[in-house]
């Protein structure tokens, strides 16, 4: 147990490639199945079986330069997801030109002789594999075939996913970490360390040269010692890494730290000293050799923007109309169970700092539907019954898409903030409001849900950042799935 421990991100590595290999040749069977099914087509399975086992070699190398087997973590894992799609693009082009293009090419006899010399190198493989007679193969099945690989591979991305995310919790496959410094860069980094269990770094404390601090807990986490203590603590605590964040220190003193830590073998990061500035959107160029940062202004994306407004105005009006009976029913037993309106309203704050009406469905008592602090357990005496099960089904936010109907909102963007919590946002905070306000987004389907949105606006400039309609459906996807699971909290 102690070897795997100590090796568990190579292990992992390996039993992923294995996984990904039989979850591809499932896809396989799983697309010829349907395939005969829905087609009504007699075809065997053992016509495919050779081809099946060329196209799992194909995409799991397609997997390997995509990057899939690199140890890399993103929030939620939204970039895997997309190299899953880009990974099984690539594979199915691949298979395309290995069994189709090529082989067809070399039948017509055409004097391209480039081509002819890449068919030669396959030539064997064709024959070794029976893949010659391309005319059998469905193409229909094909495209099916690739489809299904992405969605299973997805699905099984995401339960790994999760199960990693469990195991690091329990702190199996973690590597022991510290922090150097006390202040906002070093508070700000032990939140995102708590809260992406899944970067695979236990927390064990703070290193400090302020003298202040010593035998002080800070939040919650001991204050180990000085820099002249690391080589002990990196053998009491069994410290892999020390992340480095304190971006007052001297450029003097940061490099003797620096010395140090390599002298003890430990790895280190350090957080730059204009790490506030990186909060704005930047690219690192260089003159001659000297780091310039330069500010990056919001690229225009009329075919993204029209794609996405399209996409809302499709949702918000079916759902709207086909809910009608529902909305009626809701209604009634919002009235019965207290007196009051139906809709709680709230002014929040949207794009550019306009004011607009968040409209939900009441599901607190009356009296007590204002501007306080929102309920944060679904025992809070404030909630109504019915109000319960609107909130741990998500039914309460169903009138919101009349705004996404109107365009004050989206379906997918920042949380609208109320103005009083608008007012004090600074520097990067100030970024949620470049971008409408959405019903669902990175924040609501991740694990930070539990603490404040303005407190974890890292998410916000993330979507902000990295908007496509592909984040888009994986957003609005983990939505539907928070939706049928039990919450904790509300």
């Amino acid at each position: 147990m102690s070897w795997l421990r100590r090796h568990f991100d190579s292990c992992y590595i390996v039993g992923q490639v294995w996984l990904d290999g039989l979850s591809v040749l499932f896809s396989c069977i799983l697309g010829h199945y349907a395939y005969v099914n829905f087609f009504h087509v007699d075809q065997s399975l053992g016509l495919y079986s050779r081809l099946f086992v060329v196209i799992t070699a194909i995409t799991l190398v397609s997997f390997w330069f995509s990057g899939l087997y690199r140890w890399r973590k993103s929030i939620l894992n939204v970039e895997e997801y997309r190299s899953i799609y880009k990974a099984t693009l690539l594979a199915f082009l691949l298979s395309c030109t290995a069994i189709f293009l090529l082989r067809e090419v070399a039948l017509d006899e055409k004097p391209w002789v480039p081509t002819h010399l890449i068919y030669r190198v396959l030539e064997p493989i064709h024959h070794l594999m029976e893949l010659d007679a391309v005319d059998r193969y469905s193409r229909v099945m094909f495209f099916l075939v690739f489809f299904v690989i992405f969605s299973v591979t997805v699905i099984q991305r995401a339960c790994m996913f999760s199960i990693l995310n469990w195991l690091h919790r329990n702190h199996f496959g973690s590597h022991n970490v510290a922090i150097y410094g006390t202040a906002a860069a070093a508070i700000r980094l032990e939140q995102k360390l708590r809260l992406f269990p899944t970067l695979g770094y236990r927390l064990v404390g703070f290193i400090s040269d302020d003298k202040s601090f010593e035998g002080v807990r800070l939040r919650d986490l001991p204050v180990l010692g000085t820099r002249d203590d690391i080589p002990q603590l990196k053998n009491d605590y069994q410290i892999d890494r020390v992340f480095v964040a304190s971006p007052e220190l001297e450029e003097g003193s940061l490099l003797e730290l620096c010395g140090l830590l390599e002298k003890s073998g430990l790895q280190y990061q350090v957080v730059p000293r204009l790490f506030h500035f990186f909060s704005r959107r930047i690219a690192i160029d260089n003159l001659d050799s000297v780091p310039l940062i330069t500010p990056l202004t919001d690229p225009v994306r009329p075919i993204y923007f029209m794609g996405k407004r399209i996409l809302d105005l499709l949702v918000a009006s079916l759902v709207l109309i086909l809910s009608l009976p529902l909305v009626g029913v809701m209604a009634l037993l919002i009235k019965r169970e207290s007196p009051g309106p139906i809709f709680f309203r709230q002014t929040r704050i949207g794009k550019g700092g306009a004011p607009f009406s968040m409209i939900k469905f009441r599901t607190m008592y009356a009296e007590h539907c204002g501007d306080d602090i929102s309920p944060d357990s679904k025992s809070d005496p404030r909630i109504t019954r019915f109000g319960r099960f609107l909130r741990s089904t998500s039914l309460d936010e169903l009138p919101q898409l009349w705004n996404v109907f109107r365009g004050k909102m989206t379906l997918v963007g920042p949380r609208p903030e109320m103005p009083f919590i608008v007012s004090k946002y600074e520097g990067a905070q100030a970024l949620r409001l470049a971008v409408k306000p959405g019903i669902t987004g990175l924040w609501q389907v991740s694990e930070a849900r539990r603490s404040p949105i303005h407190e974890n606006v890292d998410y916000d400039l993330y979507y902000i950042d990295n908007q496509s309609l592909f984040l888009d459906a994986v957003i609005l996807a983990l939505t539907v799935f928070a939706v049928f699971r039990v919450r904790t909290t509300h």
